[in-house]
């Protein structure tokens, strides 16, 4: 009796949890919909941003589909009624003041510099939701992720830069530069930046003579004047010759999600390449 009474105790504590935790849930940013989708519970997230829905930027697409997209205005935020609402810290500031101001739990992540704000930002949505075990699991695959593409710092590491259109070059203290470091790179771009990426002319990166040219692709089949750097007969002629190179889709990376743990694999595999050439 006593064993059957703690079981019943427990049942009931987990529903009234179930109970409190948020029922109608409306995300308005890609950063806060990729998290959601995994870690709210069937049927409780009633809406996510257009871009989730993209597959140009979002690497969500395929949880997202079915789901009605908002276009984080306030009128349509409204129109879910919803009891929690997950944004960025970027997300309009008009927006999230009219939210507050109708009484409705306004939750944010932030920008991910780090491996640390990756799992920052995991546990607050996962705690928003009522859902730490899952977060905390989320996390940990993402551990694994990256314990698996750790590469060790040798005395002669390849040099490389992660490049992107218009001329960005990850800088120093971004979670690009970090994934640079963490798979055995030695970043070229030494200077940190506020903005994340450290503006490099393809005369500044041929200087730089780096080994290895990661090329971060957003839109690929989109033409674009930005675009038009990644292309250039300088920069296909300079690593044809003296660097290898792979491509990061954007998607994968621009949210500082547990997705980058797929970037961390794709370096670690280039990463290897190098070593295997070493000794053959």
């Amino acid at each position: 009796m006593r064993t059957l009474a703690l079981i019943l105790l427990t049942l009931m504590a987990g529903l009234a949890r179930a109970e409190a935790a948020p029922q109608r849930i409306v995300s308005i940013n890609l950063c806060t919909d990729i998290l959601a989708l995994d870690l709210a519970r069937p049927g409780t997230l009633k809406s996510v941003f257009r871009v989730a829905a993209d597959a140009g930027d979002s690497p969500v697409v395929d949880k997202a589909r079915g789901l009605p997209l908002n276009n984080a205005t306030a009128e349509e935020i409204l129109s879910f009624k919803p009891d929690l609402v997950l944004a960025h810290a970027f997300s309009s500031p008009f927006t999230l003041s009219l939210l507050r101001q109708a009484k409705i739990p306004v939750v944010q992540v932030k920008d991910a510099e780090s491996f640390a704000d990756v799992r920052a930002n995991v546990r607050v949505i996962a705690a928003a939701l009522g859902q730490e075990a899952k977060g905390e699991a989320m996390i940990a695959r993402f551990d694994a992720s990256l314990a698996a593409s750790a590469r060790p710092m040798t005395a002669h590491a390849p040099r490389a830069v992660i490049y992107q259109d218009l001329g960005g070059a990850a800088a120093a203290n971004t979670i690009l530069g970090a994934m640079l470091i963490h798979t055995g790179f030695e970043n070229v771009v030494q200077a940190s930046s506020s903005g994340g990426f450290v503006n490099l002319t393809i005369e500044d990166l041929i200087n730089t003579r780096p080994d290895f040219v990661a090329v971060g692709i957003y839109r690929p089949l989109e033409p674009s004047l930005a675009h038009e750097v990644l292309t250039h007969p300088a920069l296909k002629a300079y690593i044809a010759a003296h660097a290898r190179s792979t491509d990061l889709p954007a998607k994968l990376w621009t949210c500082g999600s547990p997705y980058v743990a797929e970037i961390a694999t794709r370096l670690a595999t280039a990463r290897d390449g190098f070593d295997e050439k070493a000794t053959q």
